[in-house]
């Protein structure tokens, strides 16, 4: 394979390099990066290829896959490689990118001792036993392969993930509706909290991922329901901001789709702008 050029070094083992069409791309490979500078070639081979895509730019890539170790990098790949096996799920950056992301923020949270609750495991247990027990699978690799210990029911996410790559599907009549719901979420964010979001920061990104599965899971006439812990509740008391904007968000949306969301589908939406509202926030509290 051709080289390329490197544009910015992340880490040893991540670095922004761009083709010679002007493709920016991200190689992910041990010591990729390691006594690179920005100008210098490198193998285009050196390390797995990761390209923008309709979710993420390729400066989003990097910092997701540089915020990560190699060895969970590693893992998330046995993890996607374990799910095309069981599941017939394709191996691509579509599946193995979020699965990344939530598995080395499992293991920040898991160090740092905090638990979250998973309101839906009874649901993907009894409805989707094919992706639970891939979950459970994967739950017990990352486990052993980093020797951490992450929640007992993170599983649920794992499966959670699996269930959006094999049923999330938006067709294109759908696309600028879809484009249209996220711009009017991030106004109504920007207008309620008094600031910017930089829609191409990896915070929006997730939002954006998260608003996406939403409509699927509203198009499909499958809201999330029957959560037994109070989320919303909690969020009030922990990120009263967040939990106001939610509620407002459920209203935009719903009348967007023709369809009001359920209080579990607010709740989720709550978390999500909590974590957005966390990167928000971290340049003014500097």
């Amino acid at each position: 394979m051709a080289p390329v050029t490197v544009k910015k070094v992340y880490n040893n083992n991540v670095v922004l390099a761009v083709e010679d069409d002007g493709t920016d791309i991200v190689l992910l490979g041990k010591g990729v990066g390691f006594g690179r500078k920005p100008g210098d070639s490198v193998d285009g081979s050196a390390g797995q290829r990761f390209i923008s895509d309709a979710t993420y730019r390729a400066t989003h890539l990097a910092e997701m896959l540089a915020g990560a170790t190699w060895e969970q990098a590693s893992v998330a790949q046995r993890i996607v490689d374990l799910a095309h096996q069981r599941l017939g799920i394709t191996v691509s950056q579509a599946i193995l990118l979020p699965v990344l992301d939530h598995l080395s923020f499992a293991v920040r949270r898991a160090e740092a001792g905090l638990e979250i609750d998973f309101p839906l495991k009874w649901e993907v247990a009894q409805v989707y036993p094919e992706e639970a027990a891939v979950g459970r699978r994967a739950l017990a690799i990352a486990n052993h392969a980093l020797g951490v210990r992450l929640q007992s029911d993170e599983w649920v996410a794992f499966a959670l993930h699996l269930i959006n790559q094999r049923w999330a599907r938006v067709d294109l009549e759908g696309a600028p509706r879809l484009t249209d719901v996220i711009e009017a979420a991030f106004v109504e964010l920007e207008r309620r909290w008094g600031t910017p979001v930089d829609r191409a920061s990896m915070g929006a990104a997730r939002f954006a991922t998260h608003l996406r599965y939403l409509m699927v899971r509203v198009s499909e006439d499958r809201q999330l329901t029957d959560t037994p812990m109070d989320i919303m509740g909690a969020m009030r008391l922990s990120q009263p901001s967040a939990a106001e904007a939610a509620e407002r968000l459920g209203v935009v949306v719903g009348e967007r789709l023709g369809r009001s969301l359920t209080a579990e589908e607010v709740a989720y939406l709550a978390l999500h702008a909590g974590r957005l509202l966390n990167e928000v926030d971290a340049p003014r509290a500097g």
